[in-house]
């Protein structure tokens, strides 16, 4: 296709999965021809992500911080847009979206599509304008929302440079001390409580407690608000076991290598995919407690579905999980038939090459369409409420 000049809203800078899906896209993009250009709003602290988008050669423009008001970010996102002379604006997430219709969308002036990879459907978005959900389990609700224009582009792995021997786990591995007879569980994610991140991480730090392997470790990596009561929770468990068998190293601005030295690879979204793609099993984290491990059969569909992710029943015991991983740990010979169908099966289904052509194709899509004003306007009366009116009455209300 021709190339397009696109503007790419980033929901934020953490490293978190949809952003850096949105980076790697960006970058693809760019390597095929098209000119891509990313926006963010800043933040408090380090911000990784442009680190990790300048060394693709991408520019981002972090435009305030996060009491900037909102007025002020779609007025900087038009300004931008106008430099750039965007012909199309690629927002990710909803704040994204919201800045995107009241800045340079308004008025259908510059079309816009959005991406939304959660795994709950939520109102407030923009329903004229085109979406694309990542999960296929939200399709149904994307279009009783009253979307009109709906499409399903599951999440990109880099398969490419996510692969195995790619990077050197044994140098990890010897940085945290981890002899190389030891078996290595693994968790690479954001420390929130969003989608019970957390949560997850406990669960398996308890497991390990459970366990109480002398080989077995596990290391986890990431970040966040969190971050703090893991680490005691950790040292908890250490100390009770006698032993460095949970490390919490924090955050790596490329975890690569985390990937590559695990036996073992836990989590849920993104990261388990990741996990995948370097040749690993993977248990997949999920609300209420849920735990499986990623496997032929029948929880594929489901798992894929969802981003790797399922909903427990709430009994959030180790007990289970602590079975899992051991019906991983002691059979070698399962772990690699694991890692090889799950390589093979992340590259067929979610390779960044085919998702990239995905975008291209819906870009191709949209641009072919003249500039409209009346679906913009449609969405004026759902956009308002829930961007002014909403948040003015709870604050009304003191919520």
């Amino acid at each position: 296709m021709r190339p397009v000049r696109v503007l790419v809203h980033l929901n934020n800078l953490a490293l978190g999965g949809a952003q850096l899906n949105a980076v790697d896209i960006a970058r693809t993009l760019r390597d095929r021809g098209h000119a891509p250009v990313l926006f963010a709003l800043g933040v408090d602290g380090p911000a990784p992500l442009v680190d990790l988008a300048a060394g693709h050669g991408l520019e981002v423009v972090v435009a305030g911080g996060p009491d900037t008001p909102h007025a002020e970010i779609r007025r900087r996102l038009g300004v931008l847009a106008a430099k750039h002379g965007s012909q199309l604006l690629h927002a990710w997430e909803v704040r994204a979206a919201r800045n995107s219709y009241f800045g340079p969308g308004r008025y259908g002036r510059l079309p816009v599509v959005t991406t939304f990879y959660g795994i709950r459907m939520l109102r407030g978005l923009p329903r004229h304008q085109p979406l694309v959900l990542g999960l296929g389990a939200l399709m149904g609700d994307g279009r009783a929302f009253g979307h009109r224009d709906v499409s399903l582009i599951e999440p990109p792995v880099n398969t490419a440079g996510d692969a195995p021997g790619q990077v050197d786990g044994t140098a990890f591995r010897r940085e945290h001390g981890i002899g190389e007879d030891e078996l290595l569980l693994a968790i690479v994610t954001r420390l929130v409580p969003a989608l019970e991140k957390d949560a997850g991480v406990e669960l398996t730090v308890d497991a390990v407690r459970r366990l109480d392997d002398p080989k077995v470790r596990l290391v986890i990596v990431g970040a966040g608000p969190s971050l703090e009561r893991i680490r005691a929770r950790a040292a908890a468990v250490n100390a009770e076991l006698g032993r460095q068998a949970v490390l919490v190293p924090g955050q790596l601005a490329d975890p690569r290598p985390a990937y590559q030295a695990a036996d073992v690879v836990l989590g849920m979204g993104g990261s388990a995919l990741r996990g995948l793609a370097f040749g690993k099993p993977v248990v997949v984290h999920g609300a209420a407690g849920y735990t499986a491990v990623h496997e032929p059969g029948p929880l594929v569909e489901p798992h894929a579905s969802r981003c790797m992710y399922g909903f427990g029943d709430g009994s959030r015991a180790p007990e289970a999980l602590a079975g899992q991983l051991r019906g991983l740990l002691h059979d070698p010979g399962h772990r690699a038939r694991l890692g090889s169908w799950g390589r093979e099966w992340v590259v067929g289904r979610f390779s960044l090459e085919t998702v990239t052509s995905a975008f291209e194709e819906l870009y191709g899509r949209v641009l072919a369409r003249p500039a409209r004003v009346t679906g913009w306007l449609k969405d004026l009366e759902q956009m308002t409420r829930y961007e002014f009116t909403k948040p003015a009455a709870l604050r009304l209300l003191g919520r």
